[in-house]
C-alpha cells in the first residue's frame, strides 16, 4: 500500500507524540508498505527518516501558528489526489487538513484541553475547540483514539460518531526495552514527565511526598524527569520550599538510554497526572517489570487495569499510601511486577500500525438503528467468525441487511427496529444508506447485498438452506446456482408459503434435519427478520440471515442490473424500470423521503420504548 503520514508536528523527537510517529513509519516500512512522509523543515534530516520520500513544509511554518495554518489551508492543495492509497494523520489532535488527497485515518491521542482548561492560550484553545472538531468531523474516513477514554472524549466533545472511532492503542518496543530487567537496586522513585503545572500533577506528588514516613523520604529519592514546561517554576518553588527538598531531585530532559537505565534500576514508577491520552511511559516501565502506581483517571486506569496500585491524583494523601504499600509490601511487589509484565505484553507497536494500514469496519447510525460500514470482504470475514465461534446460548447468529427502504420501514416501525438493533450484525445495502451514512461523516466503505454475496458463499463451502419466495423459486434458485458453483452445498430448500403451524414446524424440522451452516431466509421485510426472531430457539443452523428478494434474481426471475449500472451505483433505476408499478412506491416516493428524514432526525432514535410498550 501506498501509504502518505502527516508526521506533523514531531517536537524535536522528545515527545510522547514524536515516539508514536517514529514507531508507526519504522512498523509500516517492515511491514512492506511504501511510504512518503510529510516533515517539518527541522526534521527533514533526521536519522530515523532517511531513506524514505519526503515532503518538507517550508521553513516559515516552524512557528506552532503557521504550522496550522499552512497544514489547513495550503498542504491540502499541494497533494495530487489519488497518487496514494491512504493518508494517515499521526496527531489530528493537533495538525489537521481541510481537504483530504485519499482515503485518510486520524490518530487523536488526547483531548487533555478540555479537562485542563487553563492548559493553552486563548487562540490555541479556540483552534482546538472549534477548528480540529469542524475537521475531523468531515475529512478523516476513520478517527482512531489511543485509549477508551479518549474515544469517549472524542463523542463528548468533538461529537464524532462513536461508528466512525477506531480504538488502536499505542505499543510498547519490546526489542529496545530491557523487558523484565529491573532489579530495584537504585532507592529512586520516578516519575518521568514534563515539569508542567496543573496538569502533570507534580505539586500533589510533592505533597504526598511529604506525607510519607520520614524512614521513606530519607532513604529513597524522588526523581522527577522532564523538560521544564509551562508552570514549571511553580514545581521548582514548591520542591525548593518542601521539608522533604532534600530528597527530591529534578532530572531535566531524559535520553532513552538514561531512561533506560532509570526503568533498570528504579524502586517504584509514580505517574500521578490529572489526564493523559495514553500514557507511554506507564506501560514501559511496567514491561522492564518496575513495580508502578498511577492516576486512577483518564486513561492511565484504563491502561493499568490491575497491574499497577491506582490513586485519586487529586488526593496527596491516597498518592502518598500508594507509594509507601508499594515500597514497603514485598509480596504486593512481586505480584504487581508479575501482573506489568503481563499487562505490557497486551501492546504491540507492529499491532498499532497494522490497524492503520487495514481495514476498519466501523458502524453509522440512522433513525438509532446501528449497522455495518465495512466492506464485503470484512462481512465475510465476520460470517466466519461467527461459524468457528458459536453463541454461547446454542442459537444462531441473526444477521440483517439494512437499505433505504428497510430504514423507511424502521422509522414508522417500532418492532421492526427494535429487532435489527438485537441483530448480531447488520450490513449495509445500497446507495441510500451509504449517502445517509456519510450525512452523519462516517463513510460506508462497501455495498454489501445479498445478491453479490451469495455467490461468495457458494465459493466458500459453506452449507447453506434456501428458505422463501414463492413456490418453485427457491428450487430454479439452487439449480442455477449449482450449474454455475458445483462445489456449492446447498443442502435444502423450503418456500416460504406455510399456510399451518404443523407446515411451519414440518419446514424448521427439514432445517434442523440437514443442520446449515447458513440459513437464508426470504419472505420480505420484516417479515423475515420478524419469523427468524420468533423461530430462533428452535433452528438448528450457525446463522440466520434475511435475504429478500434474493432468491428472485438467483433464480433468474427478475433479472440483474449490468454490471456498468451496478458500478455506478444506479441499479434501482434498472429495477424500477423492469417493476415500476410495484417499486414506483419505493423507489419515487421512499428515497426522496428517505432522504428527507435523514436530514430531519440524523442518527437520532425515531421511536421510544414508550411507543411499543
Amino acid at each position: 500500500m501506498k501509504i502518505l503520514l502527516l508526521c506533523v508536528p514531531y517536537d524535536s523527537g522528545k515527545s510522547g507524540i514524536s515516539v508514536c510517529i517514529r514507531h508507526i513509519v519504522r512498523e509500516l516500512a517492515a511491514q512492506g508498505h511504501e511510504l512518503t512522509l510529510i516533515l517539518e523543515a527541522s526534521a527533514a534530516g533526521m536519522p530515523e527518516f532517511v531513506g524514505f520520500e519526503h515532503i518538507v513544509l517550508p521553513a516559515w511554518t516552524a512557528r506552532p501558528l503557521f504550522s496550522m495554518l499552512y497544514c489547513l489551508f495550503l498542504l491540502p492543495w499541494r497533494l495530487p489526489r489519488r497518487k496514494w492509497d491512504r493518508l494517515i494523520i499521526t496527531a489530528a489532535n493537533r495538525r489537521m487538513l481541510l481537504r483530504k488527497p485519499c482515503e485518510t485515518y486520524a490518530i487523536v491521542h488526547d483531548l487533555s484541553q478540555y479537562h485542563i482548561p487553563t492548559k493553552y492560550d486563548v487562540f490555541r484553545m479556540f483552534y482546538i475547540r472549534h477548528v480540529l472538531p469542524y475537521c475531523v468531523r468531515r475529512v478523516p474516513d476513520v478517527v482512531a483514539a489511543v485509549s477508551r477514554s479518549t474515544a469517549d472524549d472524542l463523542v463528548r466533545f468533538w461529537r464524532i460518531p462513536r461508528g466512525k472511532i477506531m480504538l488502536d492503542y499505542n505499543g510498547v518496543d519490546q526489542s529496545a526495552l530491557p523487558r523484565d530487567a529491573n532489579d530495584a537496586s537504585e532507592k529512586v522513585v520516578l516519575y518521568v514527565s514534563r515539569i508542567e503545572a496543573p496538569g502533570k500533577n507534580h505539586a500533589n506528588l510533592i505533597r504526598a511526598w511529604e506525607l510519607l514516613p520520614p524512614e521513606i523520604t530519607k532513604e529513597y529519592r524522588l526523581l522527577l524527569a522532564g523538560s521544564d514546561w509551562s508552570g514549571a517554576e511553580d514545581v521548582h518553588r514548591q520542591a525548593e520550599a518542601s521539608p522533604c527538598a532534600g530528597s527530591i531531585e529534578f532530572g531535566g530532559f531524559v535520553s532513552t538510554e538514561r531512561l533506560l537505565e532509570l526503568y533498570r534500576h528504579a524502586s517504584l514508577y509514580v505517574f500521578p497526572s490529572f489526564f493523559e491520552g495514553f500514557g507511554l511511559s506507564l506501560i514501559e516501565a511496567m514491561a522492564c517489570g518496575l513495580v508502578c502506581a498511577c492516576s486512577n483517571n483518564s486513561s492511565l486506569g484504563e491502561i493499568a487495569a490491575d497491574a499497577a496500585l491506582t490513586f485519586d491524583p487529586a488526593k496527596p494523601e491516597e498518592i502518598a499510601d500508594a507509594i509507601r504499600r508499594a515500597l514497603t509490601d514485598a509480596s504486593l511487589r512481586a505480584e504487581l511486577r508479575r501482573k506489568g509484565l503481563l499487562r505490557a505484553a497486551e501492546f504491540d507497536w507492529g499491532e498499532h500500525a497494522a490497524k492503520l494500514a487495514g481495514q476498519f469496519q466501523g458502524f453509522a447510525e440512522v433513525f438509532g438503528i446501528r449497522f455495518r460500514t465495512g466492506t464485503m470482504d470484512q462481512a465475510l470475514d465476520e460470517i466466519d467468525s461467527m461459524l468457528k465461534s458459536p453463541r454461547p446460548d446454542g442459537q444462531p447468529y441473526f444477521c440483517a441487511f439494512a437499505n433505504a427502504d428497510c430504514l423507511n420501514i424502521a422509522y414508522k416501525n417500532a418492532r421492526y427496529a427494535e429487532i435489527l438493533n438485537a441483530a448480531d450484525a447488520v450490513w449495509a445495502d445500497g446507495v441510500g444508506i451509504a449517502i445517509s451514512a456519510r450525512f452523519m461523516h462516517t463513510p460506508v466503505h462497501g455495498n454489501v447485498n445479498g445478491t453479490d454475496m451469495l455467490p461468495l458463499l457458494c465459493r466458500r463451502g459453506w452449507s447453506i438452506y434456501l428458505f422463501g419466495a414463492a413456490p418453485g423459486v427457491a428450487e430454479k434458485a439452487r439449480e442455477r446456482l449449482l450449474a454455475e458453483f458445483p462445489m456449492a452445498k446447498i443442502v435444502g430448500v423450503d418456500h416460504g408459503f406455510c399456510k399451518t403451524p404443523e407446515e411451519e414446524s414440518a419446514v424448521i424440522a427439514r432445517i434442523n434435519a440437514a443442520k446449515p451452516d447458513i440459513l437464508l431466509v426470504a419472505m420480505g421485510v420484516p417479515k423475515q427478520e420478524e419469523w427468524i426472531v420468533s423461530h430462533r430457539a428452535r433452528l438448528n443452523c450457525g446463522i440466520a440471515v434475511g435475504v429478500g428478494g434474493l432468491f428472485d434474481f438467483a433464480s433468474g426471475r427478475i433479472p440483474r442490473a449490468p454490471f456498468w449500472m451496478r458500478k455506478l451505483k444506479i441499479e434501482w433505476t434498472y429495477r424500477l424500470y423492469n417493476e415500476p408499478v410495484r417499486l414506483f412506491r419505493r423507489y419515487v416516493i421512499g428515497n426522496p423521503l428517505f432522504i428527507w428524514r435523514v436530514v430531519l432526525h440524523g442518527s437520532r432514535p425515531r421511536h421510544r420504548k414508550e411507543d411499543h410498550a
